[in-house]
């Protein structure tokens, strides 16, 4: 270790024998093998991605009789896209005296280090899934009532014991909890109840969202526009506004009635495609809870039998639904909402970043240490945002009884 710091050296270590950590988190995210990635519209500032995206069709053509006027020539018409790059990030932390153990040992650093490593992985994995499904502003689940340190929500489903959170005001992110944050302690699926640590104080109330929050911030309108956002037939998206541009919407179809969720056949699936086929998309993955692909699943089983199942990279199960003349993958997902299938043309979504996942090492090392102790933390960060080219070649069918 002549000439060589203990950092650098632990530093090095890590890449070594971790190689490319994001090819081991997308293994475990079925969206994102879905979507595809690209630098290609990232502005020179680095922070804004533009792109001219479809919102409109030539309409210079018409039949004539002998000696009429022509059609006056038309075009293809365009608006431009605007959409700003999300910070995201993960981090370890060690105690100093794993460093030394680094300088004499090199396989008891490694031993102790992988726990953490192997822990980010997972977890940046999973809240990556949950962010691919959101709409932006953070949200983990909404209150509905408030009863001691217990907090009813509209779903558990993204909810994990040992998470640190805000309750805000969705109108404007304002903070309604009391000083610090809320750790949820106990989750309760059956009532859809939350028991949580910390001052909720008298401001949170019903309609409030529960967002990720530490250091004295929190994630309120900071993390992608996933696909609740994107997938939708009303609010403004990259800018552009359907009330303005008629064609700059999804497909939206739900089952059954409020309170009662529908039964899923396939008619509806290929309704839901017909529909986006319509406006010139073309359907070629399903992302669905796994519910609604058991219910499927459930479905076929009672007067087909099949053999194109697959299994996609870290071991998640799919098969293929045909539509229109053509397959389409049908993809369990547990970071899928509720009751909820997603029809998506997976060309027309893509995950605008400059680079992947990469260490925090600008300054040398990968390694720095914690403020007044004898720690050192290593950072994980990327700068990216979900979009898509065409916000009506996507559908989502709701409301949707599971099994």
């Amino acid at each position: 270790m002549a000439g060589q710091s203990i950092l650098t050296f632990a530093s090095e270590a890590i890449k070594l024998v971790y190689g490319d950590l994001h090819e081991q988190l997308y293994n475990k995210t079925p969206a994102l093998q879905l979507i595809e990635s690209s630098s290609a519209n990232i502005t020179r500032n680095g922070k804004e991605v533009i792109f001219d995206t479809h919102i409109g069709r030539n309409h210079g053509i018409g039949a004539r009789g002998v000696r009429e006027k022509l059609p006056v020539a038309g075009a293809q018409k365009y608006k431009q896209a605007h959409l700003y790059l999300t910070n995201l990030y993960g981090a370890i932390e060690v105690d100093g005296q794993l460093f030394e153990q680094a300088a004499e040992d090199y396989q008891a650093f490694i031993n102790v280090v992988d726990m953490e490593i192997t822990g980010l992985k997972r977890d940046l994995a999973v809240d990556l899934n949950r962010q691919v499904y959101g709409d932006g502003t953070g949200k983990i689940g909404v209150v509905v009532a408030v009863a001691g340190q217990v907090i009813e929500v509209d779903s558990t489903h993204y909810f994990q014991v040992g998470m640190t959170l805000d309750a805000v005001d969705p109108a404007d992110g304002s903070k309604d909890n009391g000083a610090g944050h809320l750790e949820v302690t106990a989750i309760n699926e059956d009532d859809n109840e939350i028991t949580v640590t910390g001052t909720i104080g008298a401001g949170v109330t019903a309609g409030d969202y529960l967002v990720r929050a530490s250091n004295g911030t929190n994630n309120f309108g900071k993390e992608w526009t996933g696909l609740s956002a994107i997938v939708k037939a009303t609010g403004e998206l990259h800018e552009i506004d359907p009330d303005d541009y008629p064609t700059w919407k999804a497909t939206e179809v739900a089952l059954g009635t409020v309170g009662t969720p529908g039964t899923l056949t396939e008619l509806d699936l290929i309704n839901l495609v017909q529909k986006v086929d319509k406006q010139g998309g073309d359907v070629d993955v399903m992302l669905a809870s796994p519910g609604v692909y058991n219910a499927y699943w459930n479905l076929l089983q009672g007067f087909r039998q099949f053999s194109n199942t697959a299994t996609l990279t870290g071991g998640q199960r799919s098969f293929t639904f045909e539509a229109l003349g053509k397959p389409i993958r049908f993809v369990s997902d547990y970071a899928a909402p509720k009751g909820t299938l997603y029809a998506l043309s997976s060309k027309e979504i893509v995950v605008n970043r400059k680079k992947d996942w990469a260490w925090m090492d600008r300054d040398g090392s990968m390694w720095s240490r914690v403020a007044d102790t004898d720690a050192y933390e290593a950072r994980y960060f990327q700068y990216s945002q979900l979009g898509t080219y065409r916000r009506n070649a996507h559908a989502v069918l709701s409301n949707i009884a599971e099994l």
